[in-house]
Parts: structure tokens; C-alpha cells; sequence
């Protein structure tokens, strides 16, 4: 079975470390700008090394509340840039395999306006892009509130770096988008270089087990085979009885290594 990554807050991974070795979890870490702002460096490493040690694989998910890097409001892209650099730097010692971040677009908030959007964003990415080449990291944006692929495949060109990726979000394709998945799969899909994996019904991002809502789990591992892409895989529970479903119920669409 291929590698798994589980998202895990910062502050929970800490408290349950032994937890993740004993269940073998590859951590997606999450760190919220609360966890930036209190986060003991030396405790921090010491995870990375338990980690390392265990052979565990990390990859980082980057903070998201409030921020906005395609934002207008000058100070509001300052805190962003901050946030995002202040997460780039724990890469250090976590040496994850990707840092996924939100960027921001929201069709209501900007009124559909992807130029003011775009040219802003550019200005927030490309300085960090350039950090992360220099570092040998990969930085993957995650589709959100877009209704379609465009906004992103806007700034995926513009920047236009192997270290500057896409991340597919099932359950937010699945609340958000006005596009079938192949239109995503066709339009992104040479970007794909991770999968966020959990459900819903469509109305709510309620982040349920693989299967337990309305996405079509079948015809987008389906497509992900029949385009040979093979991104990195990260569910998404919100609760450890939903962790466990999850790992049972996605087992059908993972061939043996």
C-alpha cells in the first residue's frame, strides 16, 4: 500500500507523538499562527528527530486563518508573508515533502476580480518560491472556495517552478466547485503533487471519512490512474473514529506498492 500522510494539529502531534509511532502515522502537520506564536524550538526539533528516528515522513500544512495572500490590504499581506515564512523555516528540521498552503482566492470576496487578485498574490509567492528553491522545498497551493481551476492555474503559470505545486481538496471540490472533476484533473493536473481526502454532501465541508458522503472516490482514483499521476495522499479526520473508517474504507483504491 502506498504511504499515507494524516493530518495532525502541532499541538496534538506533541501530546500524542507515541500514538502516531505506535499507529505508524506520517504526519501532515498543521500549524496555527497560535502554534507559531508559542512554538518552543528546541521542542519542535525534538519531535523532528522522534519523527526521523521512527521513520516517520512529514509534510507541513501551512496556517490559514485570516490570512490573505492575494489580499489588497498591505499590513493583512504582511502578517501573511510572516506566517508563511515563520512555517517555511520549521522545513529545517522537519524536512517535510511538501508545505501546503491556502491561497486565498474567494470568487465573493475579491467580486470576481482575478487580475487584482492575481497581481497581489504574485507579489506574496514568488518571494517565498524563490526561498523555497533555494532550500529544496516543494510549496503546493490548495483549491478552497474556487468554483473552477482558473484563478489557480493563473498563478501556477506565472510563477512557474517545480518547487510551486497543486494540492486537490475532495470535500472542498465537492461543497465548492461549479466544474466536474475532470475539468480540475485537465486543467491542474500536471501540477497534482498532493491529495487532501475526506467527504461530504455537498451543503457543508464536514470532513467525513473516504466514502461516507457524495464525492465520486471511484471515478477520481479512476482518473488518477487512467492520467498515470500518483500525488501524495493525505486524509483528512476530524476525529480518531473517523481516522480509523477512513484507513478502511480507502484501502480499495490503493495498489500494492
Amino acid at each position: 500500500m502506498p504511504l499515507i500522510h494524516i493530518n495532525v494539529p502541532y499541538s496534538m502531534l506533541i501530546d500524542r507523538v507515541d500514538f502516531a509511532i505506535k499507529n505508524r502515522i506520517n504526519p501532515e502537520i498543521y500549524f496555527s499562527g497560535s502554534d507559531l506564536d508559542t512554538l518552543k524550538e528546541k521542542e519542535a526539533k525534538q519531535l523532528a528527530e522522534t519523527l526521523q528516528q521512527n521513520k516517520l515522513e512529514v509534510t507541513i500544512h501551512g496556517p490559514f486563518m485570516d490570512l490573505s495572500p492575494g489580499g489588497v490590504d498591505r499590513r493583512v499581506k504582511e502578517v501573511t508573508l510572516d506566517r508563511f515564512s515563520k512555517t517555511m523555516e520549521l522545513a529545517r528540521f522537519l524536512k517535510p515533502k511538501t508545505i501546503v498552503f491556502h491561497p486565498g482566492y474567494d470568487p465573493w470576496k475579491f467580486d470576481g476580480n482575478t487580475a487584482i487578485w492575481l497581481a497581489s498574490s504574485l507579489e506574496t509567492w514568488e518571494p517565498l518560491v524563490e526561498r523555497a528553491e533555494a532550500r529544496g522545498l516543494t510549496l503546493a497551493i490548495e483549491n478552497v472556495f474556487e468554483e473552477t481551476p482558473e484563478t489557480l492555474k493563473l498563478l501556477l503559470e506565472k510563477i512557474d517552478s517545480p518547487r510551486f505545486r497543486f494540492c486537490f481538496d475532495t470535500g472542498h471540490h465537492n461543497v465548492f466547485s461549479r466544474l466536474p472533476l475532470e475539468a480540475w484533473l485537465e486543467s491542474l493536473g500536471k501540477y497534482l503533487y498532493e491529495v487532501h481526502l475526506h467527504d461530504n454532501h455537498g451543503t457543508t465541508d464536514e470532513y467525513l471519512p473516504v466514502g461516507e458522503g457524495t464525492f465520486d472516490f471511484d471515478r477520481f482514483f479512476g482518473l488518477l490512474s487512467k492520467m498515470n499521476l500518483a500525488p501524495v495522499l493525505t486524509l483528512e479526520p476530524h476525529e480518531e473514529e473517523h481516522l480509523r473508517r477512513t484507513l478502511e474504507n480507502v484501502k480499495k483504491y490503493l495498489a500494492p506498492d
